[in-house]
């Protein structure tokens, strides 16, 4: 990690892989999750709890969707924490709710990615039936891809990089995503935008955005929220 060829790598993941009920759940409802990382000294109480922000376009599909965590197999209980409100708590949907959930103690992505030198950059996201990790790490390219193939081969994953930024100085950097959307990405976010998707309450749904833009309500969202990560994150060391 140390060698002459490191860089600051800023890498966007996008993957599927089996057994993994957030998938499950998230594929069944639309409605979505971002999975939070939990610092706590106990390593049980680490192993077997999650920290989950439910979000959706309402509130019946919010409480599907926590319904159906609950439901899974691969879950033992879900625990309804109070409504949050937290500064962000909009930022994936109208309404929100925080869960605390209690999972089979095996390893997960997460791990699979902190054990490789990988660090979290904000939660994870799980919607659509697939999850993206925002991801920091100080190695070389090619060790990087590397990396990314094993766990892909280890959890028999679809991994996609959906982006993929380095630079030479770690120290005294700032804003190091900037504005990769693709035209369609840039236009539903403009679209949104110019039809108060955005205000609150919003004086539009992503159905009638979605036959405005003329694709499924889906495939809207996917371009919104991929425009959504690239204009709102930012990353500045002080």
């Amino acid at each position: 990690m140390n060698s002459s060829g490191a860089e600051l790598i800023y890498v966007t993941v996008d993957m599927w892989h089996p057994d993994c009920w957030t998938l499950h759940v998230t594929q069944a409802v639309d409605a979505g999750l971002l999975g939070y990382e939990m610092t706590v000294s106990n390593s049980e109480f680490a192993d077997r709890f999650r920290l989950y922000r439910a979000y959706g376009d309402s509130r019946e599909a919010v409480e599907e969707l926590i319904e159906a965590v609950d439901e899974t197999d691969l879950t033992e209980e879900v625990v309804v924490l109070s409504p949050s409100t937290a500064p962000d708590s909009r930022a994936f949907g109208p309404v929100t709710q925080d869960i605390l959930v209690e999972c089979n103690p095996v390893p997960g992505t997460r791990d699979a990615f902190a054990s490789r030198g990988f660090m979290h950059y904000g939660p994870s996201q799980h919607e659509n039936g697939r999850e993206r990790r925002t991801l920091l790490t100080i190695s070389d390219r090619e060790t990087v891809y590397q990396m990314l193939s094993d766990i892909e081969a280890s959890y028999d994953a679809d991994l996609t990089i959906e982006r993929f930024t380095t630079t030479h100085t770690p120290s005294g950097i700032r804003d190091l995503p900037s504005d990769g959307l693709s035209p369609r990405q840039r236009e539903a976010f403009q679209l949104a935008r110019a039809r108060g998707y955005y205000n609150y309450p919003r004086d539009v749904t992503a159905q009638a955005l979605a036959e405005e833009f003329e694709v499924s309500r889906t495939t809207f969202l996917e371009h919104l929220r991929k425009a959504e990560r690239e204009l709102l994150t930012g990353i500045e060391f002080h």
